[in-house]
């Protein structure tokens, strides 16, 4: 790797980004009103943009299907056993679901922060975070049931262009942007990505590079934890030595789109992943790691492995 001398972040910068959310808003609130409530909307946004990421991959999926077996092929992937089981398994609500299509729930803590209520505003916080969490869980078991279904019905290779065509439709526009962006930007908007998806973070900084450590993701790594692949889900696992499992299967149908959507595609068009995603072996729910290499070009072929060290 390439030395550089300069760090880009300090101790305390890297220690804030790796807090969580609740921490986040919790120092604004001992800042001022205004950095408050400008927090407060930015964790709000995070989270939401998640949820509706899902919704988007969703669509995109019955799309393809569409497109290659017509109606017949979205009635092969139109259970909704999975989603409903998943409901249950997280405790979603009526509450959450209506909810949902309510931004005046956030508006309200919003008002709360403005006018110095910090108990009432961090009970409100605490109470939208968590329903953010079971919608967020359950969407992402929807993700992974509708990829199960595909898979199950036309094999790894249909899967494989399936996420290519929802990549495209969704993520993989917003690449040329974000390699664009300086590294200390760059690891900024990653940071708060990870903390939307509910996991907990730890950021570091090499001299080439910012390692993101997810432990465990709030994708795959506790989906695993919760039993979607077993008992109480029964999500599709990729058993296949194939490009879809960086040709060393097993793996969570969730995680095959990181060999898509993160090398497979990026590669094919810049020479080298976006970003490096360093996954757990197999079934495993460990630590994942983000690295962002400051020259994303000069990212290396030896950071190109799919499992962590």
């Amino acid at each position: 790797m390439v030395e550089t001398a300069e760090r880009l972040l300090s101790p305390e910068e890297l220690a804030k980004l790796s807090q969580p959310p609740r921490a986040d808003l919790v120092e604004a609130l001992a800042d001022s009103p205004d950095s408050a409530v400008e927090v407060f909307r930015r964790i709000d946004r995070a989270y939401r943009n998640f949820i509706e990421g899902f919704g988007a991959w969703i669509a995109a999926t019955q799309r393809f299907v569409s497109d290659h077996y017509g109606t017949d092929g979205l009635a092969q992937v139109g259970s909704a056993d999975d989603a409903y089981r998943s409901a249950l398994l997280h405790g979603l609500t009526d509450e959450d679901v209506i909810g949902r299509r309510q931004p005046d729930r956030a508006d309200r803590i919003a008002r709360l922060i403005a006018d110095g209520d910090h108990e009432a505003a961090m009970a409100g916080f605490d109470a939208l975070e968590a329903s953010y969490r079971r919608i967020h869980d359950v969407e992402r078991d929807r993700v992974a049931s509708v990829l199960s279904q595909v898979y199950r019905a036309w094999g790894p290779d249909l899967l494989e262009a399936c996420i290519r065509f929802a990549g495209e439709q969704t993520l993989l526009g917003w690449m040329p942007h974000d390699v664009a962006r300086p590294a200390e930007v760059r690891v900024r908007q990653w940071a708060a990505m990870q903390k939307g998806n509910f996991a907990d973070i730890t950021v570091t900084e090499t001299c080439d590079a910012f390692v993101i450590t997810l432990h465990p993701c709030g994708t795959c790594g506790r989906q695993v934890s919760d039993g979607g692949y077993g008992e109480n889900l029964d999500l599709a696992v990729v058993a296949e030595d194939h490009p879809l499992t960086f040709g060393d299967g097993p793996s969570p149908i969730y995680r095959t789109h990181v060999a898509v959507m993160h090398f497979l595609v990026p590669m094919e068009r810049t020479g080298v992943p976006w970003p490096v995603i360093q996954c757990p072996e197999g079934m495993d729910a460990e630590p994942c790691r983000v690295m962002l290499f400051k020259d994303p070009a000069a990212t290396p072929p030896e950071a190109y492995g799919f499992a962590a060290p």
